[in-house]
């Protein structure tokens, strides 16, 4: 065999088949080179257009259920109203800067359940509004409350969380929902059930103790109340005036369930009465 007929033969071992097939057998390469999946759908105008119409289809179907689920408020539906009970979360580039860095080992003695009522003043930037404590039925709950009042805890807070037709939430001085105040509290059982403007703590999942976070029911939530057989979340206080600030707080645009509007607690007064 001729050198050169040698050589060609040898540069064609080294092509892919394709091509030595269209080489020898003069076959045009459309005819022997078929792409292999998922190459091969973008030839075909009526399979891809099949999976693109399934696609959008996934997605709506999706969207609609995600949105459904975020604007219900059923409690079965949205997160439960938590917190850590750990204030010591490290702070990143997103995260909203700490307003409040009080803290304290624990919560001084500063009420007297067995004489005297408590009541406190809330003056936000959406309005005020005022809250029985209930000393006799939750003591150290109410305790806690009003030793971090009187410190001015409070003061400067967000409302982190809203969810609405569910709760708003607050007393986190992170503004992340993973702050306290440096102590917990244990929780005090009792048979208050969770109505629209009552007031209970957040805390952590099951956990049986709490920091300084509390939420105010929208609407009546009995799936958080004591005869739930999941986790419980027992009241301390109750808005007696003012709920239409509480809604108006409830109204503020989110994004997921923080405020884009931040509404702020301008101050927290705690006033005491005999029985």
């Amino acid at each position: 065999m001729p050198k050169k007929n040698r050589r060609e033969q040898h540069h064609l071992r080294q092509q892919p088949s394709r091509r030595r097939s269209y080489t020898v057998g003069s076959t045009a390469p459309r005819d022997v080179y078929k792409p292999g999946f998922p190459m091969n759908l973008l030839g075909n105008i009526k399979a891809f257009s099949i999976i693109g119409i399934g696609i959008a289809v996934i997605m709506v179907v999706g969207g609609f259920f995600t949105t459904r689920n975020r604007d219900t408020g059923d409690p079965n539906s949205v997160p439960t109203p938590t917190a850590t009970a750990s204030s010591s979360a490290t702070a990143d580039a997103s995260a909203s800067p700490t307003v409040n860095a009080k803290q304290f080992a624990k919560a001084e003695q500063v009420i007297d359940a067995t004489t005297k009522d408590y009541t406190a003043t809330f003056k936000t930037s959406k309005g005020d509004f005022e809250i029985k404590l209930y000393a006799d039925k939750a003591p150290n709950t109410v305790n806690s409350f009003v030793f971090l009042a009187q410190k001015g805890y409070f003061d400067g807070l967000t409302f982190h969380r809203v969810v609405a037709g569910f709760v708003i939430q607050t007393g986190d001085p992170t503004g992340r929902g993973s702050g306290g105040p440096g102590y917990s509290t244990a929780e005090e059982p009792n048979e208050i059930a969770n109505k629209r403007g009552v007031i209970s703590m957040a805390k952590a999942g099951d956990a049986k103790e709490f920091g300084s976070q509390f939420f105010i029911n929208l609407k009546d939530n009995p799936s958080l109340d004591y005869t739930n057989p999941g986790t419980k979340y027992y009241p301390f206080a109750e808005v007696t005036s003012g709920m239409d600030v509480v809604d108006a707080i409830s109204k503020v645009r989110v994004s997921g369930d923080k405020p884009v509007e931040p509404v702020t607690i301008q101050s927290v007064t705690v006033t005491e009465k005999a029985k």
